[in-house]
């Protein structure tokens, strides 16, 4: 139900059975009576037999005594198999880290078979800022000449334009 509904509310919710308040004083009388007769009850009905807990100790080591293994069962044989299940496993790993180092390839890892994608999202992830990487440059990487390389022609600039701006662009300037 809505907030703005729970002042229209008629009803408590609560409801009773048919005639229940027509017959409750003779189920709570009945109950009453039912109390007071179990009141009157002295004993549990429970008897335990004379000197029971005093002979109890000796009667079930003689029990125990007496009784032999039965011959039908089978004896249970442990299984030490979890006993050594860490010494396989690290046995296991040393083979592995072992065929690992001897089998690698000997092809050195270039910048091409990394993609781009994942330089963008470890630089992204990074939270890297311009002095980080102004820090890891150095004075030979800064020559202005690294930076200014190419030159554009009037040529490339009018096919540049013409491919990939729109006449609409051109006039509003956006």
């Amino acid at each position: 139900m809505k907030k703005s509904q729970l002042h229209n509310i008629k009803e408590t919710g609560f409801k009773t059975p048919d005639a229940y308040f027509d017959s409750f004083d003779q189920r709570l009388f009945e109950k009453l009576a039912v109390q007071k007769d179990m009141a009157s009850i002295e004993g549990t009905g429970f008897k335990v037999p004379e000197n029971y807990f005093e002979n109890f100790d000796t009667k079930l080591q003689a029990r125990l005594k007496n009784e032999e293994e039965p011959k039908d069962t089978v004896k249970v044989i442990p299984m030490r198999f979890w006993r050594n299940a860490g010494v396989i496993s690290g046995v296991a790993a040393a083979l592995i880290l072992m065929f690992t180092i001897v089998l690698k390839s000997d092809a050195p890892l270039s910048i091409n078979q990394v993609e781009t994608a994942s330089i963008e999202e470890y630089l992204n992830d990074e939270n890297l800022n311009i002095y980080d990487i102004a820090s890891l440059l150095d004075e030979d990487d800064l020559v202005l000449d690294n930076f200014v390389s190419t030159t554009l022609t009037e040529e490339s600039l009018e096919n540049y334009l013409l491919n990939n701006t729109s006449i609409e662009d051109l006039i509003f300037g956006k």
